[in-house]
């Protein structure tokens, strides 16, 4: 009992303090591994802020939209000159099974949500964790502060999306991972080496084996010239990405708008693809762009988790169980419909970058580490790359979607 009073008279001095201690320590039991699985710094600063959480802890609301608007323009901004490149002719494959994928999972979460009364928060909540695309938690709640609700409603209904995406996470991670790496080479009666190594003298793989060369001069230039972050490019990036969020289009009388977030990842391609087309200006180095990107999105979860954390227990205690089967319900048939359509309407017969492919669909990183463990050779690396940019920016939309239409 002194502890708690002691924490929670601390806390309230500090608020900054649960946050950073939300992130830190998020970000050490992220990196325990179990088996094959890995919780991530993501997730892992999600409980930690639900459980500092219960000592009320209470952090205001503009950080959380500052730090999602980081992640989100620095997953654009990367994504971008890949996003645009992944549009030809040669990858209509790859795209058309992204589209799969994200329509599937579209059709999956609003089925879910109409057949079992779900209110939108949680709808998306499970298409969060249930696909485990981190970025809808922030597109999802961006798009309910736009519907006109009161307050406590909207405050509920974000809580609710912070819930189905704790209690879904982990199955959608581990279930990703079993289905691209155990699954689909059983069902299409392959092994994954075999397949990998006949990968190598495919025509892309000339391509592919070109890819490490040029990331070593890149890596070994900037190494030794170190490249300033352009602050006036990106920043004037990230401002009009904050415009695009503000338009609004009805749908047949349903309010439809990117919010903040599907703004600023609009923002981030555009700007992204541009400064690959001329490099002499708008500089963001990798290591800047990824701090951006997973500190801005493990914090905004930090400060989603503080905020509603209480109310996150109450809910998993009292219909856990069912968002969980409902979860894996969301990360399963998107899987199988995908992998059916890849198989025998886009003709995938190679196993080894069909996985690498379905991974990319799913944006998992996990799934692709496993899947490259397994085939021993990098050729399932190309499909990943051309799934995963579009994936990315498809996945990351389904939440103003998921919280129109449910």
């Amino acid at each position: 009992m002194f502890l708690y009073h002691g924490l929670s008279h601390l806390f309230a001095e500090s608020p900054e303090l649960a946050f950073f201690l939300s992130v830190g320590l998020g970000f050490w039991v992220g990196r325990i591994k179990i088996g094959m699985f890995q919780l991530g710094g993501v997730a892992g600063s999600l409980l930690m802020a639900v459980l500092l959480s219960q000592f009320g802890v209470h952090v205001g609301s503009s950080l959380k939209t500052v730090l999602f608007v980081l992640f989100i323009y620095a997953v654009g901004y990367r994504s971008g000159p890949g996003f645009f490149r992944s549009l030809g002719r040669q990858s209509l494959r790859e795209v058309a099974l992204a589209v799969i994928m994200a329509t599937s999972a579209f059709a999956t979460v609003i089925g879910v949500g109409r057949l079992f009364h779900l209110d939108k928060g949680m709808a998306a909540g499970l298409a969060a964790g249930g696909l485990t695309q981190s970025a809808i938690i922030g597109t999802a709640s961006s798009a309910l502060e736009k519907l006109g609700l009161p307050l406590v409603q909207v405050q509920q209904m974000q809580a609710n999306v912070a819930v189905g995406y704790a209690v879904t996470y982990i199955f959608g991670s581990i279930g990703t991972i079993i289905f691209c790496v155990n699954i689909l080479p059983l069902c299409m009666r392959c092994n994954m080496r075999d397949d990998a190594l006949k990968a190598v003298s495919l025509p892309e793989d000339a391509e592919e084996n070109a890819l490490p060369a040029v990331q070593e001069e890149g890596a070994s230039r900037q190494a030794a010239v170190p490249v300033a972050t352009d602050l006036v490019y990106n920043m004037l990036g990230m401002a009009l990405g904050l415009v695009f969020g503000l338009v609004v289009v009805r749908l047949g009388g349903v309010p439809i708008t990117l919010g903040s977030g599907g703004g600023a990842l609009l923002s981030g391609l555009l700007f992204g693809w541009w400064h690959g087309r001329h490099p002499t200006y708008g500089e963001m180095p990798s290591s800047v762009c990824l701090l951006w990107g997973s500190f801005g999105l493990a914090g905004f979860v930090a400060v989603t988790g503080l905020q509603t954390g209480g109310q996150v227990v109450e809910i998993i205690a009292r219909q856990g169980v069912l968002i969980l089967l409902l979860g894996m319900v969301v990360t399963i048939v998107p899987l199988v419909v995908t992998a059916l359509a890849g198989r025998f309407l886009l003709g995938y017969r190679n196993v080894a970058l069909f996985a690498g492919a379905l991974a990319g669909t799913r944006s998992s990183n996990p799934a692709f580490g496993e899947v490259l463990a397994k085939a021993g050779h990098s050729s399932p690396t190309i499909p990943f790359a051309i799934t995963y940019a579009v994936a990315n920016v498809l996945l990351t939309l389904l939440g103003p979607l998921i919280v129109a239409f449910v």
